[in-house]
């Protein structure tokens, strides 16, 4: 693996340097890649990795009660309608083996498929007081059980803490999954 430094988005903060790690896979397989901590995102429809503390579901069987919500949401793969306003960092994740998902038409996901593995990329934001973003982690646990070990889901920092609450959450430390 070649390790970046990407200075110019590097900044001081409290008397210590924060400086942003990418890489670009060698030999490494995505598998490796997730395993340690690094999530794909996509420039320019060049693969690159970036360092962080990311987090994954282990898949496993949901509960009734989320299997009942699911089935009282009208769930395509498909959408006619154009006032989804998809996220900004979607740029990152218009290349590679992905799968669009959308909830009553309103709320829109994407996972991608990298080798053996799964990642949760990006979803849209929607005043609904349904709890689609919530209700879309279990949708594809349920969908990816018995294919795939765990669902990766990218970042976990304080502002996604309800990640935590989610059954069979694990956060990488810089070191293990915890």
């Amino acid at each position: 693996m070649k390790l970046i430094f990407d200075h110019s988005k590097s900044i001081f903060n409290e008397g210590a340097p924060l400086i942003l790690l990418e890489a670009e896979r060698e030999n490494e397989s995505a598998k490796y890649m997730l395993e340690n901590g690094w999530i794909p995102y996509y420039e320019n429809n060049e693969e690159s990795w970036y360092q962080t503390r990311s987090s994954r579901l282990k898949i496993q069987k949901i509960s009734n009660r989320r299997l009942k919500e699911l089935s009282e949401i009208h769930i395509t793969h498909k959408t006619e309608n154009s006032n989804i306003q998809p996220p900004i960092d979607i740029k990152w994740y218009q290349f590679g083996n992905f799968e669009d998902f959308y909830f009553d038409d309103v709320f829109w996901g994407r996972i991608l498929y990298l080798e053996d593995q799964v990642l949760f990329a990006v979803m849209n934001k929607t005043n609904s007081v349904k709890s689609y973003g919530t209700l879309s982690y279990y949708y594809l646990v349920n969908k990816l059980l018995g294919k795939y070990t765990y669902l990766y889901i990218t970042d976990f920092y304080d502002v996604f803490e309800y990640k935590s609450s989610l059954p069979g959450f694990e956060y990488w430390n810089g070191k293990d999954w915890v």
